[in-house]
């Protein structure tokens, strides 16, 4: 099944960071750094998850602005690497006056000094370094962002598809009340239905007709969620897929050991806990403050010429720096703690994502296995009684049969539609997007 919606504006690309390049490899999409899109560039026409999810990657205006943090980031290193910034040129110019006795003979004394301050306790290393770790978890936080977008993305192709497929088994309903009702026309012309029968069918055919318009109404506002994650404002396209996804055995420690070495925001934690580390280092070396030296040169109003070096030293006698230390240590233990408290998280999600995973895939099997092949040889069996004229057997009892197994195919597609938002959680706990796309090879049906 696939649906086709709207138009708009140009949208505007940027491109993907180097931890989201594995869903890329996948999906088959190369993504430009920081290429605008042309006016005429369009989704293309048919879609399914793991291209919806590329487009996104690279389209959507929102991490378009979140990876411009890089170049903030990155500018912080050329920064480190300039400091201490310039040298300081102080200059003293004078007139000089006095008696006779006094010597002058120079009216105007000039003294000249040119000061740099100089870092002797390695203070430039430990910028550099808080700037490159800040640049670090500057990109791991944008590789999060990355993921989190791809999943967002996936979940709405999954309701997408929830709707497009609910839309469908709407009108299947309709369709068949129909084709009841018309001949349930003939058997009541014929004698073989009382009249009353046909107002129950009728009845049947209203009910299922005024669930149309709600539906389509899902089916647009899930179009909208998608068109809003894939940052698509112009040309329309259909999208393909199946919310089936293959039974699947999954290790559950495995899972926690992948969501710990591949989840990009305890990855970008622990670039912050070294970021913290070297902003306490640089505290404690700046703790004595740092001399200035540099060449000096006089010429006094007796002509003489006075020329050497300046230093100047400050003395750390009543501020130590002891405050702005204790403020760099707690930064540095709660973001120690932060690494911790990701670490568990990321083992909470995993547990919690497999477990409705696996219970969601139980209600699949169910369906699968027990209530729609009962339920179809159910209805099988009452409408070929009713058609032999059984004794008992009225339009009612068919309609309620029928109704069964139209609610137990609609609790289907509910309980696929979990299978699938579960299988997402599973990716956003583990870090890995291409979880929710391996399952597009296999479509099957009920």
């Amino acid at each position: 099944m696939s649906h086709r919606f709207g138009a708009g504006a140009e949208p505007r690309s940027r491109s993907m960071a180097d931890s989201t390049k594995l869903l890329v490899v996948a999906v088959g999409f190369v993504c430009s750094r920081a290429a605008p899109l042309k006016a005429e560039e369009i989704p293309p026409a048919v879609l399914n998850r793991a291209a919806a999810m590329a487009w996104a990657l690279e389209h959507n205006p929102e991490l378009a602005a979140i990876r411009e943090q890089h170049g903030i980031a990155a500018a912080q290193i050329v920064i480190a690497n300039t400091y201490p910034f310039n040298p300081v040129w102080e200059a003293k110019v004078r007139a000089a006056v006095g008696p006779e006795s006094a010597g002058i003979t120079n009216r105007v004394s000039n003294e000249h000094k040119l000061l740099f301050e100089v870092e002797i306790r390695g203070q430039g290393s430990h910028r550099r370094a808080a700037a490159a770790a800040a640049l670090s978890r500057t990109d791991w936080e944008i590789a999060f962002q990355e993921l989190n977008l791809a999943v967002r993305t996936a979940r709405a192709f999954n309701s997408m598809l929830y709707r497009q497929e609910k839309l469908r088994l709407i009108e299947e309903t309709v369709k068949l009340h129909e084709q009841a009702a018309s001949q349930v026309v003939k058997l009541v012309e014929q004698s073989k239905l009382r009249p009353v029968d046909l107002i129950v069918i009728r009845t049947e055919v209203l009910d299922a007709r005024a669930q149309t318009g709600p539906g389509r109404a899902a089916l647009i506002a899930g179009g909208a969620d998608l068109r809003r994650a894939m940052g698509i404002t112009a040309g329309g396209f259909a999208v393909r897929g199946t919310l089936e996804m293959p039974a699947r055995r999954w290790d559950l420690e495995a899972l926690m050991q992948t969501g710990l070495g591949r989840r990009a925001d305890l990855r970008a934690r622990e670039a912050a806990l070294g970021e913290a580390e070297a902003r306490l280092r640089l505290e404690i070396a700046n703790r004595y403050g740092n001399p200035n030296i540099g060449p000096a040169y006089e010429y006094d109003p007796s002509r003489i010429n006075l020329i050497g070096a300046q230093l100047s030293v400050p003395l750390p006698v009543f501020n130590t720096r002891r405050g702005e230390i204790l403020q760099r240590t707690a930064e540095r233990d709660r973001a120690a703690l932060e690494v911790q408290q990701i670490e568990v998280q990321i083992r909470q999600d995993v547990q919690a994502a497999l477990r409705r995973l696996e219970e969601a895939q139980k209600v699949v099997e169910l369906y699968r296995a027990e209530l729609l092949p009962n339920l179809k040889k159910s209805l099988e069996g009452v409408e070929k009684l009713f058609l032999e004229n059984e004794p008992g057997v009225d339009i009612v009892r068919v309609l309620d049969v029928r109704r069964k197994l139209l609610k137990a195919r609609d609790g289907y597609l509910d309980a696929l539609w979990e299978v699938s938002q579960a299988r997402a959680d599973l990716a956003a706990a583990v870090g890995d997007p291409v979880l929710v796309v391996d399952a597009e090879d296999a479509p099957r049906k009920p």
